[in-house]
C-alpha cells in the first residue's frame, strides 16, 4: 500500500471533479430548499430557549400522535439534549441545510414508559445539567436544588408511570441519561428526530406563515446566576 501526500498544491483531478459534479449540484439544490420561515433567530441556550422549546414541542407532537393511535394513551413529556442541537436557526427563511446543521445526527424518536422514580432521576439529571430541551414539562428549582414539576396541568406524582418521548441516543444512556436504560416499555417510532423537526417546521409555516414563537421559560431556577454551565 502506497501513501500519497496531499496538500493545497496538489493538482486537481479533472476526471474526479467531473464525476462528483452531479452529486455536488444535487446536494447544493437539496440543502438550499426552503422548509420554513421565522421572524426571529432561534438559539440553543440553557436552561430554556426558543430553539430547545421548538424542537422538544415538535418531537412531543409527533410522538403523542403516534402513541394515541397505537394505544390511546397520551405522551406526558418530551426530553432531548442540548448537545444534540448544534447551531441556531436564522431569522427569515429556513433551508433544509439549516435543519441539517441544527440536527446533523441520525438519531430516531423513541417512546419510553418510565416509573415515577426513574422520572424523578430524570428531573434531577436535567437540573444538574442546567436545563435541557423539554415539552409538556415545567420545572421550578429552588436555591437548594429542590424542584417542583408539572406535566401539563398536573403536578408530578412519583407513584405514577409516565410516557416520555426522546431520542434513541438518550434512550440508550447517552449524555448521562442512565435512567432511560431500563424502561418499563419502549416503542421505536422509526422516524429520525431531524425528519420530525423538518416536518414540524414545514407544517407550522404552511399553517401560520412562520414557525410559532416559544419564548416561555420551562425550567426556572430561583438563582439563575448559579445555574450549572454545560
Amino acid at each position: 500500500m502506497r501513501t500519497l501526500p496531499v496538500s493545497f498544491n496538489t493538482a486537481k483531478d479533472s476526471a474526479m471533479l467531473a464525476f462528483i459534479a452531479p452529486y455536488k449540484d444535487s446536494l447544493k439544490a437539496f440543502t438550499a430548499g426552503i422548509v420554513g420561515r421565522t421572524d426571529t433567530g432561534y438559539f440553543p441556550e440553557r436552561p430554556s430557549s426558543n430553539l430547545s422549546n421548538l424542537c422538544a414541542d415538535l418531537v412531543f407532537g409527533f410522538a403523542d400522535s403516534c402513541l394515541k393511535s397505537q394505544s390511546g394513551f397520551p405522551v406526558d413529556m418530551a426530553v432531548l439534549n442540548m448537545g444534540g442541537l448544534r447551531t441556531a436557526l436564522p431569522n427569515g427563511e429556513i433551508t433544509m441545510g439549516n435543519m441539517y446543521e441544527v440536527m446533523p445526527f441520525e438519531n430516531s424518536v423513541v417512546l419510553l414508559k418510565l416509573s415515577g422514580s426513574a422520572v424523578d432521576s430524570l428531573f434531577r439529571h436535567i437540573i444538574r445539567r442546567g436545563g435541557e430541551p423539554v415539552s409538556g414539562l415545567k420545572l421550578e428549582v429552588d436555591e437548594k436544588q429542590k424542584y417542583t414539576a408539572w406535566l401539563g396541568q398536573r403536578r408530578f406524582d412519583s407513584r405514577r408511570d409516565y410516557w416520555v418521548a426522546t431520542s434513541d441516543y438518550l434512550a440508550f444512556g447517552g449524555d448521562g441519561f442512565s435512567m432511560f436504560k431500563s424502561p418499563m416499555q419502549i416503542i421505536y417510532l422509526k422516524r429520525t428526530v431531524r425528519d420530525v423537526l423538518i416536518g414540524g417546521v414545514q407544517s407550522e409555516t404552511r399553517r401560520f406563515g412562520m414557525v410559532l414563537k416559544r419564548t416561555e421559560r420551562r425550567i426556572v431556577y430561583a438563582n439563575e446566576a448559579g445555574v450549572p454551565k454545560k
